[in-house]
């Protein structure tokens, strides 16, 4: 899987050309692959320089899941995770990390937030419930686990009750970040003289904090809605002043660390890929991000909290888990460790790994996951081994911008910056191939290259321009062969994006191209999308796509959906979706149907801040598609995925999804789907025999319809629609029924068959229940009963089998016990 840096589509692609291209005597071999390839999509589990050396089921035991988490040693050395519930606080003594012990429990009002941090012998907890800050006396630890505990709301005439986070300094002030007072800001306490009930100082409102961390009387603060970082002198709590602000990578400032020198900074934005930022901050007004870095590159997993220990970030990344980098080489951070404490999961979404604690003085790492529980870790904290060069042209020795640094065999990559400069590194020491590749130049392998643990290897590379071409383009139909005029056609590769429409003669064509792997989408409505991943080679480059008649989006394209409705936000908008969870249930897409062309489709409000920020309010969203001619159809198949989600609110949830046909004549709705369906929060595909319904004419529109009637918008309502598609079969959908074809045994060990099947060729699909591909390959079938055996986890999936004509011959749940 990590030798692959190819998109999910494009990995698609690659497989589907690796079956076709192989001799028949080596398709069994490559099919199998295939099987083992496809199946490990599914499931990542990163494990790098760190091992487990305890765990405990906290949700199962507690009855609620996690939060953040910190850490705390008592007078005899006895080292405890300190752990934020939905429910309350534990404590855990984790001395022996293979035998935790819970020994204190308090609960609190449920929220999704509970930040911990200690000072002396107490700690401080906060929470957006309306708890107030939750005090804990540690100092009879371990003898007495009966705990003393108080609540502080602030002084009288000013409270606040809930606040996002929190962070103690050396000096014993803590800063309150997020609560429900003012701005939002920061509220400073002084511990020191009554640490159950501080004294307030002053406080700093300029911005809304989210989290932020201090030292000798200054503060780094977080402003996530902002997306950027200040620095703030706070030696005079009353009167606060900033020192410097910058923006981080992503723009949604979560979380920020110093390291120990205070010359560099590190954060997270906590979004779908977000980074990991360096900053150099050892002058303030001429702040400079020196390094960026994801833990698992194109999968959209976010951060969320990351801290310095010795040179090295130890960040809470979500799905992938507790990662480490290795920063001692400035500018140029390394991936030295990861635990994956989700192994199940991978991708977007904000469960997995909330928080982690590194600094216990036996070395362990505590870390929370949201559903996991607590695990302890053990972390070798290994040094990188780096690798710094330039890139230049060869004809006269000029920088080259933006050139592609690949170490082959790793997930490794980077970019050369104005200067041609680079730095990356790995790992694992080694012999390492290096691969240099720019747009507009021929590539070029290094091969033997020793990069040794904790020092830098200096490696230049010089590459030859490409001769640019001209490419032309020419678009006909498949079956008469006759030019398209007005096709769309998207080229995609390293040296740029082009969208071209076809002219009377079905051509198009880009001035100055340079030879390369290219994405190639091409459509029009009443045509299938076509889509596909090749070089395009010559002087000039010739290509010709043929499109197969037929209706058929999956939202690549604009073809000219309308939206309207009455209600003033959360509109239907074509997008690639951003997910978002309610009670860390999804109710928005985090993608759409994988295997189609592009990553677009349909969804309403598509926010990434929260649930019900851009959710459908007070009215209705309506979304029509262009007409359709269905007047020489026989037994057309409309199909079509679709998203829906009805939760929270004021009340039980009472809103509805409704999808309609319309002739020009009549209307007739064909689906209704309410908050009890149960396929809500996840991809559903959906086959209609439209002639059973309505009858079929030249001016026909498919129409989708969500509201949220309540006055003030009581509930939270989301949909999403993909992959539209109208086929003609031979028969009816009744008819087709009839063909028995079955799915057995159920459940199985992945090993199971299909009967039934007429003879012919078939594109089997398996997703599993949050839509993502875990299996994929276009088969040849030429007997009753065909055998399969997938190295898939445990779980529910669904397989899809499609004819030539993309008409679904079975799509049913498979269920795998291991």
């Amino acid at each position: 899987m990590y030798a692959l840096s190819l998109s999910f589509p494009k990995r698609l692609m690659f497989f589907n050309k690796l079956i076709a291209s192989v001799s028949s005597k080596k398709k069994k071999a490559a099919f199998l692959l295939l099987f083992f390839l496809s199946s490990s999509f599914c499931h990542l589990f990163g494990q790098l320089n760190m091992q487990q050396l305890g765990y405990m089921n906290i949700p199962s035991i507690k009855g609620a899941k996690l939060n953040d988490i910190w850490g705390y040693v008592d007078g005899m050395g006895n080292e405890y995770a300190i752990v934020g519930l939905y429910n309350g606080v534990v404590i855990v003594d984790v001395t022996d990390p293979a035998n935790p012990v819970e020994v204190f429990f308090e609960s609190g009002s449920n929220s999704s937030w509970r930040d911990i941090k200690t000072w002396g012998t107490y700690a401080y907890v906060t929470t957006e419930a309306k708890d107030g800050l939750l005090i804990i006396d540690l100092s009879t630890l371990p003898g007495n686990t009966n705990l003393n505990t108080s609540l502080y709301i602030g002084p009288s005439g000013n409270r606040w009750r809930s606040a996002h986070n929190l962070f103690i300094d050396e000096n014993g002030v803590c800063y309150i970040f997020g609560a429900n007072r003012d701005n939002g800001g920061c509220i400073m306490l002084d511990l020191t003289q009554n640490p159950m009930n501080p004294t307030e100082l002053g406080t700093y409102e300029t911005y809304y904090i989210h989290d932020g961390v201090v030292r000798g009387d200054t503060l780094y603060a977080a402003h996530i809605q902002d997306g950027i970082c200040t620095v703030v002198d706070v030696s005079d709590k009353q009167n606060p002043s900033i020192l410097g602000v910058f923006n981080t990578p992503g723009l949604f400032s979560h979380n920020i660390w110093m390291s120990d020198d205070g010359d560099y900074v590190y954060t997270t934005d906590e979004i779908s890929g977000g980074y990991l930022g360096e900053f150099n901050i050892s002058d303030l007004s001429d702040i400079n991000e020196t390094d960026r870095i994801q833990s698992n590159p194109g999968s959209g997993s976010a951060p969320h909290n990351a801290h310095f220990i010795n040179d090295f970030i130890v960040t809470s990344y979500y799905r992938d888990g507790v990662v480490v980098h290795d920063v001692s080489d400035k500018g140029n951070m390394v991936l030295v460790g990861e635990f994956d404490t989700s192994p199940l999961l991978s991708g977007e979404g904000f469960n997995g790994c909330w928080g982690v604690y590194p600094w216990l003085p036996s070395g362990n790492i505590i870390a929370s996951d949201v559903d996991g529980g607590l695990y302890i870790l053990s972390c070798t904290y290994e040094r990188g081994a780096y690798l710094h060069g330039t890139v230049t042209d060869i004809t006269n020795g000029n920088p080259i911008n933006n050139a592609r640094i690949e170490i082959i065999n790793s997930t490794v990559s980077e970019n050369s910056r104005l200067t041609g400069e680079y730095k990356t590194g790995i790992a694992v020491p080694g012999t390492y191939d290096i691969a240099y590749s720019h747009p507009t130049y021929i590539a070029d392998t290094l091969f033997g290259v020793t990069l040794t643990a904790g020092n830098i290897t200096i490696q230049h590379a010089q590459l030859q321009p490409k001769t640019p071409t001209t490419l032309h383009v020419h678009v006909e139909d498949m079956t008469t062969n006759l030019p398209i005029p007005n096709a769309l056609v998207q080229l995609v590769n390293y040296q740029g994006d082009w969208t071209l429409t076809t002219d009377a003669s079905g051509n198009a064509s880009v001035a100055v191209f340079y030879e390369d792997f290219t994405d190639i989408y091409a459509g029009k409505w009443g045509y299938i999308t076509y889509c596909d991943y090749q070089a395009l080679t010559g002087s000039p480059v010739n290509l010709t796509i043929q499109l197969q008649e037929g209706y058929y989006d999956d939202f690549h394209f604009d073809f000219g959906w309308t939206t309207g409705g009455s209600a003033p936000a959360g509109n239907w908008e074509r997008a690639e979706p951003i997910g978002i969870n309610f009670n860390s249930n999804p109710i928005t897409p985090s993608n759409d149907i994988p295997n189609d062309c592009g990553t677009k489709c349909y969804v309403t409000g598509n926010s990434e801040t929260s649930p019900g920020s851009d959710d459908v309010d007070i009215g209705d969203v309506i979304l029509e598609s262009p007409v359709f001619d269905l007047s020489g159809y026989n037994f057309p198949q409309l199909s079509f995925y679709r998203w829906w989600a009805n939760v929270g609110g004021n009340g039980s949830p009472n809103d509805s999804l409704q999808i309609f046909v319309d002739n020009g004549i009549t209307t007739v709705r064909i689906l209704l789907a309410t908050a009890q369906d149960t396929n809500q929060g996840k991809w559903k595909l959906e086959v209609f025999d439209l002639a059973q319904h309505i009858a079929l004419t030249s001016t026909m529109k498919l129409i989708v319809k969500t509201a949220d009637w309540q006055t003030f918008g009581g509930h939270i309502v989301e949909a999403g629609i993909d992959v539209f598609k109208i086929t003609e079969s031979a028969v009816g959908l009744q008819e087709q029924h009839k063909i028995s074809v079955k799915l057995y045994p159920q459940p199985s060990d992945g090993n199971f068959y299909l009967s039934g099947v007429p003879s012919g060729y078939y594109l089997m699909t398996i997703v599993d229940l949050t839509g993502r591909i875990c299996f994929s390959s276009h088969l040849s079938i030429n007997s009753p009963s065909v055998n399969f055996n997938l190295s898939l986890a445990a779980g529910a999936y669904i397989l899809t089998l499609k004819n030539e004509e993309r008409a679904t011959v079975i799509g049913e749940k498979l269920i795998i016990r291991r």
